[in-house]
Formats: C-alpha cells, sequence, structure tokens
C-alpha cells in the first residue's frame, strides 16, 4: 500500500517543483492540476516528483492512501484524517503543540493499516518539511553538510539560529529527547510518519520514502528506542544532492536503503517509493519516467484532468 502524508509547516515554503500537498495529493489521485501548477507541471524546471508519483500510480494501480496530518487545506481525494495541526514556526514558538494526540493518531493507523497490507510504502508532501528536518537532525547531534546547509529558497535568518537561541540549546542538547525535538522544531508529517511506522512494525514492512524528511521521522523513531527494522528510499538525484549524509545517516540509522534511478528527478511526494511499487508490477524505472513525461506533455496540452481521470 502507498501512503501519501499531507501537512504544512510554517517553517517554510513548498521546494522548487513542489506544490500544495492538498495539490499533489489530488493530483496523485486524479491527475487533476490546479491552475497554478501548469507551468511548472507542463515544462517548468525542476521536474516535479509528483509527476513520478502520479505516472507510477496510473501505471500500477496500487493500492493508495492519502493522510491528511496538518494540510491547511484538505484534498478534495478522498483521505483519512488524523486531526493534526498545521505546524507552527519554529523560530517564533514550539511547532507542533499537542503532538502526542498527533502520534496516538499515527500509531493507531498504523497498527489499522498493518492489518489490510503487509508492506507499506510512506511518502509525504509537507511544505516546509526540508527546514523542519535539517533543526531536528541538528538537535539530535546528526552532523552533515547537507544538514548545515539550509534550502537556498528559503528567506530571511537563519532558521538554526533563530529555533535554537529560544530554545536555549546547541547541536546535539536534545540527544535522548527526541519527542521534545519534534514538539519544539518538527512538523505533523515528521510525527505521523514515525508514529505510523512504529505501530505498523511487527505486522508489516515499512518503507520510508524520502530524502532528510524521511531520515528525521526515522531519526525520531530510533531516538525514542524504536529498534525493528525498516528501510528508507531516495531517488539517485536525492543521494547525490544528500553526498555523504546518505551513507552516514543510513548507518547510524541502522537502516536498509534502496535508491531509485530516476534521473534528476529529486524525491518528494513519496515518487521513490512509487516508482519502486510500480517496479514489482513490472514497470521499470525507464517506463514510469517515460509515462512522467508523457504525462506532462498531455498537461501541457491543455488536458483537465489529465488522462481522463483516475487509474
Amino acid at each position: 500500500m502507498f501512503i501519501l502524508l499531507t501537512g504544512d509547516s510554517q517553517a517554510g515554503s513548498a521546494a522548487p517543483g513542489r506544490f500544495p500537498s492538498h495539490a499533489e495529493a489530488d493530483f496523485t489521485w486524479w491527475g487533476i492540476n490546479a491552475p497554478g501548477m501548469v507551468p511548472a507541471l507542463s515544462g517548468g524546471s525542476p521536474t516535479p516528483p509528483v509527476l513520478v508519483t502520479r505516472a507510477a500510480r496510473f501505471l500500477a494501480d496500487f493500492p493508495t492512501l492519502v493522510v491528511r496530518c496538518g494540510s491547511m487545506t484538505a484534498p478534495k481525494c478522498p483521505y483519512m484524517e488524523t486531526g493534526a495541526p498545521t505546524g507552527r514556526d519554529p523560530a517564533k514558538g514550539p511547532s507542533l503543540p499537542g503532538a502526542g494526540v498527533t502520534w496516538d493518531s499515527g500509531f493507531s493507523l498504523g497498527r489499522l493499516l498493518a492489518g489490510l497490507d503487509d508492506r507499506l510504502v510512506i511518502g509525504s508532501s509537507c511544505p516546509g518539511d526540508e527546514v523542519t528536518a535539517r533543526l531536528f537532525l541538528k538537535a539530535l547531534g546528526y552532523k552533515a553538510a547537507a544538514i548545515d546547509y539550509f534550502p537556498a529558497y528559503r528567506e530571511g535568518p537563519d532558521p538554526w539560529e533563530t529555533a535554537s537561541s529560544r530554545l536555549g540549546i546547541r547541536p546535539g542538547d536534545l540527544i535522548g529527547h527526541g519527542f521534545k525535538a519534534a514538539s519544539e522544531l518538527g512538523d505533523p508529517a515528521m510525527v505521523v510518519a514515525a508514529a505510523l511506522a512504529a505501530g505498523a512494525m511487527g505486522g508489516a514492512k515499512v518503507l520510508l520514502s524520502g530524502g532528510l524528511p524521511m531520515f528525521a521521522a526515522a531519526a525520531l523513531l530510533r531516538d525514542l528506542g524504536e529498534k525493528g527494522r525498516f528501510s528508507l528510499a531516495v531517488t539517485a538525484r536525492t543521494e547525490r544532492d544528500l553526498g555523504g549524509a546518505f551513507g552516514d545517516l543510513s548507518a547510524l540509522l541502522d537502516l536498509e536503503t534502496q535508491t531509485v534511478d530516476l534521473g534528476e528527478i529529486l524525491d518528494g511526494a513519496g515518487a521513490s517509493g512509487a516508482a519502486l511499487l510500480a517496479g514489482e508490477s513490472g514497470f521499470t524505472p525507464e517506463r514510469v519516467l517515460d509515462r512522467a513525461f508523457r504525462l506532462r506533455e498531455e498537461v501541457e496540452g491543455g488536458a483537465y484532468p489529465p488522462e481522463g481521470g483516475g487509474p
């Protein structure tokens, strides 16, 4: 089963090639695109990863569940509600008050889904999560250039300086206090991803699909004492961009990893995991990419919704 988490965080904005989380969910589900998405979907750079997610689902028609965990706008497609709040700006105060309730909701969902499928692939769409992931990992003492480097598209003061000053902490000061770190610096998708994985472990194999945001979810699990086996997937471009951090974090967190060659497409919206699921149905990454680029041509040609609707 493919699970797409939709959240929002006031810590930052959507990365280039990314869209509001509800819009990515609707595009993944139906191929419906909002007018503001068309320029990027039809030829912008970088290539939106949600094109891959949609293409993989269209080809393989794997079971998909959208889980709303803090997105400011609800998707139009069918979804499950966790009741999680939108993530706040960690520079100004705790980013996720009531994180305990959010965790309980995600954990219960994981228990439920583990009884329905023996493999869960978890991706996320949460603008701002590239910032919160770096803050969280730094607070837990993880060191890497990719963690110190905050997205260039983000404006304003250094996020770590402002958030750490508010909390009076230095890198590594919250080791062993992962839940506090998530409450103060994290985002709802991070907490739900970790909780869902924790609830499912022992009943289903869990694959986290994404870059630093999913490493952050894995780090939360390990800090809370979870020793179960789970894995993480990324696109080849995301692995290259992470540099040595990919191998270092994977080893420190004891993760099995899979890299999917999707050319220059950065991971996001569960693209790597969706491509792997499509592969289990006989569709190679090359075939998924070809469908993604044809989908782009359909959007450019004015198809609305592309492909005539659902899979």
